[in-house]
């Protein structure tokens, strides 16, 4: 239909041009048939007349007076004829030439008002010699200038060349230019498509040709050629081979580069030969690839991993994932899939676990010898404590008899001296037994349960309190605090931290001392407070650490072993310890149980020993 239409359009000009001429070529013939028909029918009067006139009568009057009468009625009967035939010829010629009018302005109205661009250009100027409005709208300009320009100022610089090698080729009735690209009044770039017809217009050879605006097909195609080109270059960068196949797998359609770096092949060989992969894989695994094709067929997907070998000989691990492509209804059409490279990953899986296998025999072999070492410095340390604990029985025990027997006789410095020794000894025991109490912290295997805090508390303040009754300590705390950890653990934990809150708080007459529950989640975190003399915590480096002390001898008694064992008993429970105080405002120790904690194993009490 619009091809019709342009052809209508296309003809108007040569149609208004030519009707003139036809208007005239009609009067002249016109005229020419009126003479000549009168001049024929004026000598068939004449040579008929007479024969006429006496067959109707031979009376010699009817004859006089028809011959003198006939030229008259011949002159009155073709005047009559002639007014009827002028009137019907220019009646006719009339009705015509308003028919063709009609059509003209109908031809042109249809060239001016179409939508697409239209013009028509001289054939040997390139000079435009109409346009249509559209035209005019498209490019800019008025048509006047429009009418003043040449195909050339419509067209970049660089593709003039190309214009005048198509504008002066060979020239058919109808022919596709094909698109160019012109520029708009504005400076703006626009592609259009040309189609054009020869027409004759005012005596000169011309063109008529429409316009189609093809500018957002153009950038499509260019952005979709750019994006082709990206994509391809993508797939030639990428390791993987990327495969693309008909719905049967029998015919591939496109196969990266990378085939040849992973399969030695070419990707025209793949494609010229579809099984060429499944010929590549290694005997052993044949199986394995024939199964993913058939997985592939039944459930859409498959994923596997097999060898395959190369036509130098080498081996190689390739990880396999394929699918199947299907359209908007649920139809097959395509199978793709990406074929990996793994070989290097396998060696390293390889390499890892022959790293793991050797590194589980040298732990095991560590953990042997780890038991034997802990084992045997548990005994040397019993054996130790033993044969220390004896002599300084034996020194306190000695102390005491020679102050009983002697003290009468010995002066006050001598009381003084035997105190001291007598105190100095029992400190050193004292000490032997927080050793031995240590080891025994790293090396007992736990028993997970829960324990409430308060009543194990209780026992132990009441302990502190029969030791000192002249005491008046306030204890503040919950009902119950229940955390999951070893009970036998949790009392030394409590009497450590009790016992020094109970210690630091000696000085008081108005001594608190309290257990609370400080979190619940994610973790319980409970706080033993008081309100001693405290110390600077942002100056105790190493607090934990076996025989720190903060305070003199003779101002607090103590070994400088209980934080370091409260410490191992946290971290025991896969806990936490940490504390908070300032010198006069007391202490508070904050410790997390972990509840995940369970029973150890011999190398957690072995890893700890060594910590």
């Amino acid at each position: 239909m619009l091809c019709m239409a342009q052809h209508l359009q296309l003809t108007w000009i040569a149609m208004s041009e030519n009707f003139k001429a036809i208007r005239k070529s009609n009067i002249s013939r016109f005229a020419l048939a009126t003479g000549v028909l009168y001049g024929v029918l004026g000598c068939l009067w004449i040579l008929a007349s007479d024969s006429l006139v006496s067959s109707i009568s031979s009376d010699p009057a009817w004859v006089a007076t028809a011959q003198r009468y006939k030229g008259l009625f011949y002159v009155l009967a073709t005047s009559l004829g002639l007014i009827f035939l002028m009137r019907t010829g220019f009646q006719r010629l009339l009705r015509a030439s308003s028919h063709a009018e009609d059509s003209d302005l109908q031809v042109r109205d249809l060239f001016m008002q179409h939508p697409k661009p239209m013009w028509v250009y001289d054939r040997q100027t390139l000079e435009f010699i109409a346009v249509n409005d559209a035209a005019v709208l498209f490019y800019g300009y008025t048509r006047e200038a429009l009418l003043s320009m040449k195909l050339a100022d419509l067209s970049p610089a660089e593709d003039h060349s190309h214009l005048q090698a198509l504008m002066h080729g060979p020239h058919q009735s109808h022919r596709d230019m094909g698109v160019v690209r012109h520029r708009r009044k504005s400076g703006e770039q626009v592609s259009v498509h040309l189609t054009a017809h020869a027409v004759e217009f005012l005596q000169r050879k011309a063109e008529m040709v429409m316009a189609i605006d093809v500018t957002a097909e153009v950038l499509s195609k260019h952005a979709l050629e750019r994006q082709e080109s990206q994509f391809r270059q993508l797939h030639q960068s990428l390791a993987s081979v990327l495969w693309m196949a008909s719905a049967d797998g029998r015919t591939v359609l496109y196969v990266s580069p990378a085939l040849e770096r992973v399969y030695g092949a070419s990707p025209q060989a793949m494609m010229a030969n579809p099984d060429l992969w499944l010929q590549a894989v290694h005997p052993q695994d044949a199986d394995i690839a024939s199964a993913s094709h058939r997985v592939l067929q039944a459930t859409g997907e498959s994923n596997c991993e097999y060898r395959i070998r190369m036509p130098s000989g080498e081996v190689k691990w390739v990880l396999d994932r394929k699918r199947l492509i299907v359209d908007a209804e649920g139809l097959v059409t395509l199978m793709g899939g990406i074929v990996e490279d793994i070989t290097a990953e396998k060696a390293h899986e390889a390499l890892r676990a022959q790293t793991h296998v050797e590194l589980e025999r040298l732990v095991a072999a560590r953990t042997v010898e780890l038991v034997r070492v802990n084992a045997e410095l548990d005994a040397f340390a019993r054996t130790i404590a033993h044969d220390l604990k004896s002599p300084l029985l034996s020194v306190v025990g000695f102390t005491q008899i020679l102050q009983k027997r002697y003290g009468a006789v010995l002066n006050e410095d001598g009381a003084r001296l035997t105190g001291r020794i007598e105190r100095a000894a029992k400190q050193m025991a004292s000490l032997v037994n927080e050793l031995l109490a240590l080891s025994r912290v790293s090396t007992a295997l736990l028993a997970i349960e829960d324990v409430d805090l308060i009543p194990v508390a209780y026992d132990i303040l009441e302990e502190l309190q029969a030791q000192e009754p002249h005491r008046q300590v306030r204890f503040d705390s919950p009902v119950s605090l229940q955390v999951r950890a070893d009970p036998g653990l949790v009392r030394p934990l409590l009497a450590n931290l009790l016992g020094n809150a109970w210690k630091f708080t000696g000085k008081r007459d108005d001594a608190c001392i309290a257990l609370l529950l400080e979190a619940q989640a994610p973790e319980v975190v409970f706080c033993v407070q008081d309100n001693g003399v405290g110390f600077d915590a942002s100056q105790a480096e190493g607090l934990f650490k076996p025989f720190q002390r903060f305070h003199t001898l003779s101002e607090f008694s103590g070994t400088g072993i209980g934080l370091t064992t409260c410490e191992r008993i946290t971290a025991r429970h896969h806990g936490r310890i940490w504390v908070q105080s300032a010198p006069g405002e007391g202490t508070s120790v904050f410790v997390t149980l972990s509840p995940s904690a369970t029973a150890s194993c011999p190398e957690d009490a072995e890893s700890l020993q060594a910590v």
